[in-house]
């Protein structure tokens, strides 16, 4: 069996649902954050909490905002497709909030395909709180720790293949058979000296998982 595991933000999206919302109700100190979080200096975990906790519109407000700026990337609906056309299991694993994330996976018409994310509440100042994802942490380096579903699929069996672009997704491509990324995942993929295979879209992706099933 093959299985994918598709981050969201900025993969499955046309741009960072997250970032979009910081950029517009955060002040600009989540920016040193970020830096910060790339840079190795404060794990994921602790950095997206402190991002977060600038976020005090209402969840209504926030999503109202995501629906209107938020729009699936290029190749989605052929992604989506393949899996469903060859039998495949896919997996979307967000760093983000189930909230946001899983209400666009909702309203584009992609429910079939599961979606996990983190949850979250309010402080006492109206910030959001994260509540990290409810699945086990390997490294304990992010909310959630999405090397713990490719681990329970190797268990498995299956050939493992992974689409990512981000931080978050590091540990868990590590893992995968099949790795297909771009930006920071990109390069620190290339660091570590780990087979990967670039892409511009999603449809590249397509082609090539196509041809890639046909060897396995």
């Amino acid at each position: 069996m093959i299985e994918i595991f598709c981050d969201f933000d900025g993969t499955l999206t046309n741009r960072d649902t997250l970032v979009v919302l910081l950029d517009k109700y955060a002040n600009s100190d989540w920016y040193a954050v970020e830096e910060r979080m790339l840079r190795g200096e404060i794990e994921e975990k602790e950095g997206l909490r402190a991002e977060l906790s600038m976020l005090k519109a209402p969840d209504d407000q926030l999503l109202e905002t995501l629906q209107a700026e938020i729009s699936p990337a290029e190749g989605t609906a052929e992604l989506v497709h393949l899996v469903d056309e060859m039998g495949w299991k896919m997996t979307v694993l967000s760093g983000g909030l189930i909230c946001f994330s899983g209400a666009l996976w909702q309203k584009w018409g992609y429910g079939h395909i599961p979606l996990y994310a983190n949850d979250h509440q309010r402080d006492a100042e109206g910030g959001i709180e994260v509540i990290p994802a409810p699945f086990p942490h390997i490294k304990n380096h992010c909310n959630h720790c999405k090397r713990w579903h490719l681990e329970e699929s190797l268990k498995r069996g299956s050939k493992v293949v992974y689409i990512g672009d981000g931080l978050t997704d590091r540990c868990a491509a590590e893992v995968a058979h099949r790795r297909y990324a771009k930006r920071n995942l990109l390069d620190y993929l290339l660091e570590q000296g780990l087979d990967v295979a670039p892409y511009n879209s999603l449809k590249d992706v397509v082609e090539d998982l196509r041809k890639w099933s046909e060897e396995t």
